[in-house]
């Protein structure tokens, strides 16, 4: 891997770049200009995942638009060495606790360039970010469980399932019915 980087301050980060065979692959902050083609990705992707719910583009921007605007510096996008966007990931940072924690994660990579070391990459930088910037100490996300991938994944590095927590949803026009 080559880490590129000018120090301001502390932790300033400008360039990340690795290697993966032949491939060289680079990371950097997602600009308004990557969230189209990363739409198509994470659409895709997701899509594939969970066929049951898919994802088309248009909700894909405007989830990733979200994430540009709510958490900028931690919203990283990983190209080919052609320049195409191949992954992205986006973490929110929050106190807690226990201590800050990257929250409401979210990573995904183009099915053609899955199992490169893309998404492990873009995990290392967007982790060291938030311990270098933010003194983060827990990750937490949700994840598909309809299959084994990518909840394996996670395992192998070292992020299970939380047996003191579980997720609840609702509809919101079914929970203020229920309210009265």
């Amino acid at each position: 891997m080559l880490g590129h980087s000018a120090l301001v301050g502390r932790f300033s980060f400008t360039l990340f770049q690795f290697c993966y065979t032949s491939f060289m692959y680079e990371i950097k902050n997602v600009e308004e200009k990557d969230l189209s083609k990363l739409a198509e990705i994470m659409a895709t992707v997701f899509t594939i995942t969970d066929p049951d719910k898919p994802w088309d583009k248009e909700f894909a921007y405007k989830y990733l638009e979200y994430w540009f605007k709510k958490q900028p510096d931690m919203f990283l996008v990983s190209f080919d060495s052609e320049g195409n966007p191949v992954g992205a990931m986006a973490v929110n940072i929050k106190p807690w606790r226990t201590g800050v924690r990257c929250s409401d994660g979210v990573v995904f990579v183009d099915t053609k360039y899955q199992k490169q070391g893309i998404a492990r990459a873009l995990f290392k930088k967007v982790i060291g970010e938030a311990m270098g910037k933010y003194n983060a100490i827990d990750f937490e996300a949700v994840t598909f469980a309809g299959s084994e991938f990518p909840l394996s994944w996670y395992k192998q590095i070292g992020i299970n399932p939380d047996e003191h927590v579980v997720l609840i949803k609702g509809k919101c026009a079914d929970i203020l019915a229920n309210l009265g």
